[in-house]
């Protein structure tokens, strides 16, 4: 059981087999397990997109670059 983290106990009615795919892709044995995994994948894969569309101003390379020289050591 998770400790410090709110959870929520419920009955949900899960198809048998997809399950089982899930659990051997995710390496998981226990069903509250690949739930878990698999609700923190979704998420993963939802942030990983709102970063790629994430737009940067046109001056953000040039902002990343003075901002990496500030940590160049010169040999």
């Amino acid at each position: 059981m998770l400790r410090n983290v709110p959870t929520k106990r419920t009955t949900l009615l899960l198809d048998t087999r997809l399950m089982a795919e899930a659990a051997a892709a995710l390496g998981t044995t226990k069903p509250t397990d690949t739930v878990r995994a698999s609700l923190q994948q979704a998420v993963r894969r939802a942030h990983m997109r709102n970063l790629i569309a994430w737009e940067l101003p046109d001056s953000a390379g040039e902002l990343l670059e003075e901002q990496r020289g500030h940590r160049r050591v010169d040999a």
